[in-house]
């Protein structure tokens, strides 16, 4: 069964983000976000991660059918395995979503948070992992 794991909130101020979660709730960094796409942080309870992203891109931002800089994001979602996991969300009418700068799932022996992305009946983007995201402990 998936579990929830990750959930991104898209912010214009990172630092500050991530600073109001830490102090606030207690959660810890796991890593630190630098790529073409976004930065940012990942904090962790140590079962769930929030992804806190300065989107670079409009590309990288859309959700929802637009462009989206703040607010939540995403939902990402463990799987045992990819191939099934791919066939049954996309079999329930999910799309899959290719991103330019994103890497791809298998390519140059990456695990860590290589995520598969899909969009949902609603426009809302789910990603799936197989290898969970920083800060996360698998089951």
């Amino acid at each position: 069964m998936p579990r929830i794991r990750h959930i991104a909130i898209a912010t214009q101020d990172p630092e500050a983000t991530a600073r109001f979660y830490k102090e606030g709730l207690g959660l810890r960094e796991a890593g630190v976000v630098k790529s073409d796409l976004a930065e940012g942080y990942y904090l962790t309870d140590g079962h769930v991660n929030i992804a806190i992203l300065k989107f670079k891109t409009d590309e990288a931002a859309m959700t929802e059918g637009a462009p989206r800089y703040t607010g939540v994001h995403h939902l990402g979602f463990e799987v045992d395995d990819m191939e099934s996991a791919r066939k049954r969300i996309e079999d329930a009418g999910a799309v899959f979503q290719k991103m330019a700068g994103a890497p791809t799932p298998g390519a140059g022996g990456a695990k860590a948070n290589v995520e598969v992305k899909f969009k949902g009946p609603d426009g809302v983007t789910v990603d799936l992992s197989e290898h969970g995201w920083a800060g996360t402990e698998p089951d």
